[in-house]
């Protein structure tokens, strides 16, 4: 027991001189550590030069061109001159509107150049027409059995006779045809050559159709070709166009 006892002692001795000794040297160390920090600390640093700055670069004026050019409260400010853009080109005048075409009543090939007998639309009174010469706005150019050409406003208009009145006339002829003849007059003085008979009631001599020739007033009036009247001979004539009547000076 007493061996036992012994030993255990031994052992705790020998612990508490272990963990002395521990002690110890953990104390040994922090002083070295404690003496290393403090002379280091102690010591003198060596104190870098700082870097030398950017050398300057010189003034440009291009550089201060918007300070110069500007104002600090205008920033709308600029010498360069705006030019306002031409304005847009008036639109094109409308196209002139072509008035109303003549009307046709026939044709004279006969005696020379031919003609062609026209009206203005706005009237009745009817004229025979050359190639070149004008009526109204219009100009003739040319004409045949079918159609007739004008110009106007610096270009051809052709048209058919058809659609230049011909048929919106032929009622009124027809309705003068039926109408009761006028009244002889007493001045006036009938003579029939050709052996026909001189029809009770005399022709009358219609509008001047220019170049000293009138219009027949009927053409159907029962008077023959040839018949006289005031100083005019009445002339018939047979064409493809059907039958023309006008009157002409006896010379």
């Amino acid at each position: 027991m007493n061996r036992k006892m012994l030993l255990l002692n031994l052992a705790l001795l020998a612990l508490a001189g272990l963990l002395i000794w521990q002690l110890r040297v953990r104390r040994l160390t922090a002083e070295a550590h404690e003496r290393a920090v403090l002379q280091k600390d102690g010591e003198g640093r060596a104190v870098m030069a700082p870097p030398a700055p950017a050398p300057v670069s010189p003034v440009a004026p291009a550089e201060y061109i918007d300070s110069v050019q500007r104002m600090l409260f205008s920033k709308d400010r600029n010498p360069n001159v705006i030019v306002d853009p031409p304005p847009p080109p008036k639109p094109a005048p409308p196209p002139p509107v072509m008035p109303a075409l003549p009307r046709y009543y026939g044709q004279i090939h006969f005696g020379g150049d031919p003609v062609v007998i026209l009206s203005p639309a706005t009237s009745t009174s009817q004229k025979s027409y050359a190639v070149g010469e004008k009526i109204g706005e219009f100009k003739v150019i040319a004409f045949d059995k079918d159609s007739i050409t004008f110009e106007w406003n610096g270009g051809p208009v052709v048209k058919k006779l058809d659609d230049l009145g011909v048929k919106d006339e032929q009622p009124a002829q027809q309705q003068a045809a039926y109408a009761p003849p006028p009244p002889p007059a007493q001045s006036n003085s009938v003579v029939a050559i050709g052996g026909g008979p001189a029809n009770s009631t005399p022709p009358a001599i219609g509008n001047d159709m220019g170049g000293g020739f009138h219009a027949c007033t009927n053409p159907d009036d029962g008077s023959p070709n040839g018949t006289v009247v005031d100083g005019y001979r009445k002339v018939i004539n047979q064409g493809l166009m059907g039958k023309s009547c006008f009157w002409e000076p006896v010379k």
